[in-house]
């Protein structure tokens, strides 16, 4: 396997080098160099500026079942936080580096809230989320948003949201309608990292035009830092 110099690696594509190949890298720490593989040079790359954060519920695994949130009649056309319930096996932690830097566990499994520290002003966010409703009536509609709390330097310091309709049921009640959707946002200056615990956060709810079930199946923030 021959060497391949870090000025060689910028010019030529990614296809001219295998995961195999080695790297001629200078660490300006020490003032020694040293041969990296491609792969491992283009993991660390890749983790210091994208990832994502996933949690499932117990709906993927065998036998599972979804985490229900019942919406009765009093709370139609209300937003409402539905309840998660995490799998033991169903977290995946993949965010880039300057979020685990930043908090160790971002998500609060009782308010479904999720904190955006250690993001700056050029980050990026694309929130997937998966889930179904089984409606008591006809004709109904679902919305879904995402409730963001800014952080305390920020002008106007009023929470917003993003919003958009998750389902449209027109094919009678007491049938179980999924849905995937997704919500990107960017990160602006007021639900940046402001200071150590002081970051804007973003919480998913619902809301439905009808009495049903909800089920939630998984949440996923995939992130561009």
């Amino acid at each position: 396997m021959a060497d391949k110099t870090i000025n060689q690696f910028l010019a030529l594509s990614k296809s001219s080098f295998s995961q195999d190949d080695l790297l001629l890298v200078w660490d300006s720490q020490t003032g020694n160099t040293n041969n990296l593989p491609v792969g491992l040079m283009t993991n660390q790359a890749a983790r210091e500026n994208q990832g994502y954060y996933s949690i499932l519920s117990n709906y993927y695994f065998t036998g599972g079942v979804a985490t229900d949130t019942e919406i009765p009649i009093e709370n139609i056309d209300t937003w409402v936080t539905p309840a998660f319930t995490t799998d033991p096996g169903g977290l995946s932690d993949y965010r880039p580096n300057s979020m685990q830097d930043a908090i160790v566990d971002p998500f609060d499994d009782t308010t479904l809230a999720f904190s955006l520290e250690g993001l700056e002003l050029t980050s990026s966010v694309n929130f997937r989320a998966s889930l179904s409703f089984d409606p008591d009536e006809d004709q109904g509609t679902v919305e879904a948003r995402l409730l963001f709390n800014r952080h305390s330097a920020a002008v106007p310091s009023v929470d917003f949201a993003i919003e958009n309709t998750a389902l449209v049921m027109i094919n009678g009640a007491d049938t179980d309608y999924p849905s995937e959707f997704v919500l990107p946002f960017f990160i602006g200056d007021t639900i940046n990292t402001h200071a150590v615990g002081d970051a804007g956060k973003c919480t998913f709810q619902v809301k439905s035009s009808v009495p049903g079930t909800l089920s939630m199946r998984a949440l996923t923030w995939f992130i561009v830092s």
